[in-house]
């Protein structure tokens, strides 16, 4: 009889809400702490591709990302300035790829 009155008193005081928003609270940071820590990766990822090296034009293509089967990405640098994903080849397999990036 003395666990269930226990448990009521508990359900009724709001403990159970108080530990429920507690680890609500826990997840929120948890899921900003990787989302902040993912942030500059983004953005190294973004300057890193930033342009063309000096004598390129438009339309010149390049390789990569590159997987272990030899299989790369083909980019190719349009005239707004960034580089999109080829249209006619969009993926190359090495040694018939395009010179890296």
């Amino acid at each position: 009889m003395a666990p269930i009155v226990i448990l009521q008193v508990l359900l009724t005081e709001g403990v159970v809400m108080k530990s429920f928003a507690k680890v609500v609270l826990v997840g929120a940071v948890a899921v900003m702490a990787i989302a902040i820590s993912a942030a500059p990766s983004e953005a190294a990822k973004k300057k890193r591709m930033k342009g063309p090296a000096p004598g390129t034009y438009v339309g010149q293509v390049c390789s990569t990302k590159c997987n272990t089967a030899n299989a790369c990405s083909v980019m190719a640098w349009t005239s707004d300035k960034r580089w999109i994903s080829a249209v006619i080849t969009p993926a190359c397999v090495k040694p018939f790829c395009p010179a890296a990036c």
